[in-house]
């Protein structure tokens, strides 16, 4: 009996307390508000996902911020999907397209920001979606060109292996949840708006590629855009 009791008090001190729950609301309050882009479709997704949360994994360890964010995440594209299919009738054609692209959109940088480093990820999007050049992507990076060119290429290995569903600890610890949010929504803009300047802009910015503090001196001429299949899915 005695031996029970502690072995209670130990799975206690490893369940989130009520403090640690609820430091985790107003980042996960942000997040749905980038995702649903409206307070109220934000506040509503931010409460179901934490109530689920709470539902679920409240006497687990491994309840964490990510974990709740993946939850809001999945939430909000079921909440995408159902409005889709609900008013497949009542909505025009170029409504239904939209909001199509914001799923794939969301899910393609999603894919993005799971599986490179911060610095591949812009890169990525520069060199695939955008079609800069290497030595344009280096110059506003404050690299090599051969360093690019074998991020690049890393980069789009590890995407062809579209494997999402488990998290590669060697690229985790480039991340952190703030800067994470801050590409998000970066590149989120950049891709909808189809618009480079805007991530171009904020590279100074974005702190692991803070290296020199690189600003925008490239004077592009004008071009046509034509982005990997990948980036034109989220477009």
């Amino acid at each position: 009996m005695q031996r029970k009791v502690r072995k209670n008090e130990t799975d206690i001190q490893e369940h989130p307390s009520p403090t640690q729950m609820e430091e985790m609301y107003p980042k996960l309050l942000r997040y749905c508000l980038f995702l649903s882009q409206n307070s109220w479709d934000g506040e509503d997704l931010a409460q179901e996902s934490f109530l689920k949360a709470w539902q679920h994994y409240q006497y687990q360890s491994d309840l964490s911020a990510a974990l709740v964010n993946k939850i809001a995440h999945n939430e909000w594209i079921d909440t995408i999907r159902r409005r889709s299919k609900e008013s497949l009738e009542d909505i025009p054609e170029q409504s239904q397209n939209e909001t199509e692209q914001l799923v794939n959109r969301f899910e393609v940088i999603q894919q993005l920001i799971h599986q490179l480093t911060p610095k591949q990820a812009i890169m990525f999007v520069l060199k695939e979606g955008f079609q800069f050049q290497l030595s344009e992507i280096a110059k506003l990076l404050d690299s090599s060109e051969t360093a690019v060119k074998a991020a690049i290429y890393r980069a789009k290995q590890r995407i062809e292996k579209k494997d999402t569903d488990h998290k590669n600890p060697l690229i985790e610890q480039y991340w952190n949840e703030e800067e994470r949010q801050q590409i998000e929504f970066i590149l989120h803009e950049s891709i909808k708006s189809q618009d480079p300047s805007i991530l171009i802009h904020s590279i100074p910015n974005i702190r692991s590629l803070q290296k020199g503090h690189p600003t925008c001196t490239i004077q592009k001429s004008p071009r046509s855009y034509h982005p990997s299949r990948t980036v034109f899915m989220a477009a």
